[in-house]
């Protein structure tokens, strides 16, 4: 889902529910600095006020990886902010796993508990569509982040994943002057996030029929990728650089295991694959998908309960960091483990945590 087609599916949303309301391009001048629209043509939401404190329940499926087990640590130390704590009356974090049935299930639970906001990474961006409206008809109020879905019902928060896989391959285009072999190191297989990223890859490769690309999924975490990785090469194909979405400390790894040049490589941000550059410096073009997306999330869900007009799509920023703009102690942090995503924070939004009080939340 590329920006245009995010707006057209917040715009969607806005006419198929009841207490959504357009506003006009004043709105803008309202709008918060941190819960920005997607772009000018994303129209703000309104609903009618309730009272609180909120039930609060956080959906997620996979939990197979750091990024996610930090989101749901982020979301909890979130809900226990001071100013944040008399707004909840209660937060619940479950997992399901990536089968689309089990998190129907859960989700149905959650709306038959009676919760006021359902906050949701999605095993699908089809899969769930029918029970988000179901919960939306009951008063529930939605919102999808990360892995977002398609439904017309549910506010939407991310960043931009075809951006960021476009920034990704434009980096390493320049870096290979548009040719040679490219290890293509995918996510979890059907989710938004990763079918987004690689169709940006896909659409910046194509332009180059030079680029020869391999694919492999790497589940976004370290061990799978550094396996399939390895597989990759001992199969005898010289790599000219890497394209990756995650699980980039594997990657590296496994360069070094076969005792070959680490080519360029454009990843996430996990903390091991930013040490390591710090130290062997190879090209390397750094990206955090930010696990404080459920923190924002949660925070753009209490402003709706509260009738606060926000908007249907929400933009959060990209952090980018590269070689030359690495600073120990900032951006990665040499005495905590490989697999931390380092992209915990999002400043604009008051949203900063250390890997201290994420790290004590219990999971």
């Amino acid at each position: 889902m590329q920006r245009r087609e995010f707006i057209k599916v917040a715009a969607g949303g806005v006419a198929m529910t009841a207490v959504s309301s357009l506003l006009g391009g004043a709105a803008w001048a309202a709008a918060d600095k941190c819960i920005v629209p997607w772009s000018s043509d994303t129209p703000m939401v309104k609903r009618e006020a309730k009272k609180g404190p909120f039930k609060i329940a956080l959906s997620n499926s996979y939990i197979g990886n750091t990024w996610r087990t930090e989101m749901v640590q982020i979301a909890k130390s979130y809900t226990e902010r001071p100013e944040v704590k008399p707004l909840i009356a209660s937060f619940q974090a479950t997992s399901s796993g990536n089968e689309v049935s089990a998190q129907i299930a859960q989700m149905n639970q959650m709306i038959l508990s009676g919760v006021d906001a359902i906050i949701v990474n999605a095993a699908s961006p089809t899969g769930l569509n029918s029970v988000i409206d179901q919960a939306v008809d009951a008063g529930i109020l939605v919102v999808s982040f990360d892995n977002v879905v398609t439904t017309k019902k549910a506010i939407l928060v991310n960043q931009d994943q075809y951006e960021m896989g476009k920034k990704w391959a434009d980096f390493i285009v320049d870096k290979t002057g548009g040719k040679g072999n490219i290890l293509v190191v995918r996510g979890v297989a059907g989710t938004f996030v990763d079918q987004e990223r690689t169709r940006a890859a896909n659409d910046i490769f194509g332009k180059h029929p030079d680029i020869k690309t391999t694919e492999v999924y790497g589940n976004w975490d370290d061990g799978t990728a550094q396996k399939v990785v390895a597989n990759a090469l001992a199969a005898g194909t010289k790599f000219d650089g890497v394209w990756s979405q995650g699980g980039d400390t594997g990657v590296v790894r496994a360069f070094q295991q076969a005792g070959l040049k680490i080519p360029p490589i454009a990843g996430e941000a996990e903390n091991g694959f930013r040490k390591l550059d710090s130290e062997l410096k190879f090209p390397m073009l750094s990206i955090g998908q930010s696990p404080a997306l459920s923190a924002l999330s949660i925070m753009v869900a209490l402003d709706a309960l509260q009738g606060k007009e926000v908007p249907q799509a929400v933009s959060a920023p990209l952090p980018i960091v590269t070689t030359d703009t690495l600073k120990e102690g900032t951006n990665f942090f040499p005495k905590i483990g490989d697999s931390f995503f380092t992209a915990i924070s999002i400043p604009v939004c008051g949203l900063d945590f250390t890997a201290e009080q994420i790290l004590k939340q219990k999971v």
